[in-house]
């Protein structure tokens, strides 16, 4: 019974864990003084307790079920009754009825995927250096884990090592250039974070990438690295800490895995810092809640405003046979009559509609993948005028396709392809170097500038390809057969580009580079 209840308070009521600076022993959970949060997602509305009375109080926080209920309310008096009881209550019940069960859909749907996110496997490094699969919920702060390639990071972990297989080697040729990660480096993908596209470069601390085997650090109990870190907090773009062992090292948010971003390069080996509600995810996620669109706001005012129209005629008549007696019984039945001026059906067929709306969204072929979330608002799409935003990728497709280069006076389109290919077999030509050939060296040499002449219409164009190809974000990625996958280009969400990817059986990548061929889009 002690044990319910130390677990209840330490659960509901102990939140220090929140505003203590924390210090963690890497792989051991044994030694955490403090109760930490569950690793579980929860992103649902209600519980089987709280459905009921939270549904209801949401679905009459509406000003038109509010009305029907008050009037449904007066039939419950006999001196005010008109009509059958179930005139007023069985349409009521009904558009209630209708709304809750598509609230209840929606949630049972949420909970879904918090179970499909909470029950997906890891890899743990126990205490005697062995590893052993566990789910996502089961995740405890100071863990060791092991993060493969695609995986969602599932809370938020200090980098300790990462693994590539993509070699420690850089090569360079002719048209062709091998890289390969950094050590100690890792990409990550945080567009379920913050929106952004483009990866993130991470690190591990050298304190611990440099180990041979990182397992001496769960397996030998005398060996405790200590991790100071700030309390939870917001910001997901800083972080303060410091790692103690043989001597102490800082930390900074380069060395974190937040909760909800994907490995993209490698696998990583992390520490548990932050689990469950203490993660930057959740901590910037707002609690779900009841939506209203304009529509709803529209429809909310028109009822008020039939509502006063209907209490001022209903005053009239009164006002108009006498007020005297029993007044008041002869207003609440005029305004139950004038009540049919604002139609209880109305909102059965909005919220019918809003279904199908969702539906059509899911299953439109041109937006492929598209998910409803919330069922109340789909009609809003249809009043965005404009958008606003910092960068493509956030609410576009991150595509750039080419429509126009300009160099000096000469402009230059798809169109033109053929004659830009032809200059730039021109200019390489007569620099000796072969489109097919490797040769030492990429750049057009000087003594080629010099026989061609340094702005002439094909050394221009010549250099502004070459920026284009060159102009990227490249981030080698290797798969299980040492084939290169086209999604290290930050821009490879367009088919074509001047940049192509090639695969090698060598466990490099390779990147050809020239000669263009004119495919510019």
């Amino acid at each position: 019974m002690s044990k319910l209840y130390s677990s209840i308070i330490a659960k509901y009521f102990d939140k220090s864990h929140k505003t203590r600076p924390r210090d963690v022993i890497i792989g051991r959970p044994d030694l955490n003084t403090i109760r930490y949060p569950k690793n579980v997602i929860r992103n649902q509305k209600y519980s089987i307790i709280t459905f009921i009375p939270l549904c209801l109080y949401e679905q009459f926080s509406v000003f038109l079920n509010l009305y029907f209920l008050i009037i449904g309310l007066t039939q419950v008096i006999p001196m005010f009754r008109v009509g059958y009881f179930s005139i007023y209550w069985t349409p009521l019940a009904f558009v209630v009825f209708v709304s809750m069960l598509r609230e209840g859909y929606e949630d049972i749907k949420r909970a879904y995927r918090d179970k499909e996110i909470n029950s997906q496997r890891y890899t743990l490094l126990t205490e005697n250096g062995r590893t052993e699969e566990i789910l996502s919920s089961e995740i405890e702060v100071s863990d060791v884990i092991i993060v493969k390639k695609n995986q969602r990071v599932p809370a938020d972990v200090l980098i300790l090592q990462t693994l590539d297989k993509s070699g420690k080697h850089r090569e360079q040729t002719s048209f062709i250039i091998v890289y390969s990660d950094a050590d100690c480096t890792c990409f990550i993908r945080t567009d379920q974070l913050d929106g952004e596209t483009d990866w993130k470069l991470r690190i591990a601390t050298p304190m611990t990438q440099s180990l041979e085997d990182i397992s001496i650090l769960t397996s030998d109990k005398s060996q405790k690295v200590k991790i100071h870190s700030e309390p939870p907090c917001l910001n997901i773009h800083e972080f303060n800490g410091v790692i103690s062992w043989k001597s102490d090292a800082p930390l900074s948010v380069e060395n974190m895995l937040w909760s909800g971003t994907v490995i993209a390069t490698g696998e990583v080996i992390g520490c548990v810092i932050y689990t469950g509600t203490d993660t930057r995810m959740v901590m910037n996620t707002n609690k779900p809640r009841y939506k209203f669109g304009l529509v709803d706001k529209e429809i909310n005012r028109l009822t008020k405003l039939l509502f006063v129209a209907s209490f001022v005629l209903s005053m009239l008549l009164v006002i108009l046979k006498g007020v005297d007696g029993l007044w008041y019984r002869y207003f609440v039945r005029f305004l139950l009559i004038f009540s049919y001026m604002i139609p209880i059906s109305l909102r059965v067929n909005l919220d019918l509609g809003k279904l199908a709306y969702s539906w059509f969204i899911q299953q439109d072929k041109n937006i492929p993948g598209s998910v409803v979330r919330t069922s109340t608002i789909p009609e809003e799409l249809g009043r965005i005028g404009y958008i606003l935003t910092d960068k493509t990728g956030t609410l576009t497709q991150n595509v750039m396709v080419f429509k126009r280069l300009k160099l000096g006076a000469v402009s230059y389109t798809i169109e033109n392809k053929t004659k830009i290919s032809n200059l730039l077999e021109e200019v390489y030509k007569k620099s000796g170097i072969a489109a097919n050939k490797s040769q030492e060296s990429l750049v057009t040499s000087t003594s080629t500038k010099r026989s061609i002449g340094k702005n002439t219409e094909a050394m221009k164009v010549t250099e502004a390809i070459k920026a284009l190809a060159l102009c990227h974000n490249v981030t080698p990625v290797l798969n299980d057969s040492a084939e290169i996958m086209n999604e290290f280009l930050s821009t490879s969400d367009t088919p074509k580009t001047s940049v192509t990817s090639l695969n090698t059986t060598t466990g490099s990548d390779v990147l050809e580079l020239l000669p263009v061929i004119g495919e510019l889009n």
